[in-house]
């Protein structure tokens, strides 16, 4: 297994993500999206690229605008700027690997899983989505941030997320595993089951008891890759 530096560019300029590959070719692909103020570098989602690339899968992750090593400001954060950041992935994935066209998943957490969603209603190609720790909507972020000492989004952000509703595109997503602890502090389980059933089958909620939003428990983490790899492994066909 190797890892390789990617570079490519959406409309706010460069963005930075890393492809970890399996030994042999493949022809499964998974792209992580990781949530607000996270980025590509977090131990989940380098453990994730570990975990699929030894399974068999090419996997991306790579950091939206404003985060990690990608242009842009944290605050500028806007939905729209997020589906384009992972379009933009989407894209160069097909180009960087066009065998893998026909059999490409999405694997986001909270924010992450949001943007993998809207992205997977409008692109037929996504036969797979799995999301963790995932918001059926924004309300109450801005009455948490002001409380807390993260970075203050933009008015901008909250214009935008308007535009959007779960409820109009999550029943256009396909293949669709929701997996949320029953501990999360900060997206309560109420979300997944929302999206649950917004969802169109096949689709399944895995609730992990004692798992925050972060999954900060190594095993319950785990436990929960477990059940992202089985889906994609069953969704997301390799050569044939």
């Amino acid at each position: 297994m190797k890892q390789e530096k990617v570079y490519f560019s959406s409309a706010a300029g460069k963005l930075v993500g890393i492809i970890h590959h399996p030994d042999q070719r493949s022809s499964r692909c998974v792209i992580a999206c990781h949530g607000l103020f996270s980025n590509k570098e977090s131990d989940k989602f380098i453990t994730l690229g570990e975990q699929y690339a030894r399974e068999g899968f090419i996997l991306l992750r790579f950091d939206f605008r404003g985060c990690g090593e990608s242009a842009g400001k944290i605050e500028d954060t806007t939905i729209t700027g997020r589906r384009e950041d992972l379009e933009a992935a989407l894209s160069f994935m097909r180009n960087f690997a066009p065998q893998v066209a026909s059999s490409i998943g999405l694997l986001g957490s909270s924010m992450g899983g949001y943007i993998s969603l809207l992205v997977a209603a409008s692109h037929p190609m996504i036969k797979a989505v799995v999301t963790w720790a995932t918001p059926f909507s924004f309300e109450g972020l801005r009455e948490t941030l002001a409380k807390s000492a993260s970075p203050q989004l933009k008015e901008d952000f909250y214009q935008d997320e308007h535009l959007y509703d779960a409820a109009r595109f999550v029943p256009k997503v396909t293949n669709l595993l929701l997996i949320h602890g029953d501990c999360d502090e900060t997206v309560p389980l109420a979300h997944a089951e929302k999206l649950y059933r917004s969802a169109q089958e096949p689709k399944e909620l895995q609730v992990v008891e004692g798992a925050d939003h972060t999954f900060s428990n190594v095993t319950l983490r785990a436990k929960a890759t477990t059940y992202s790899l089985n889906w994609c492994k069953k969704y997301l066909l390799p050569f044939s």
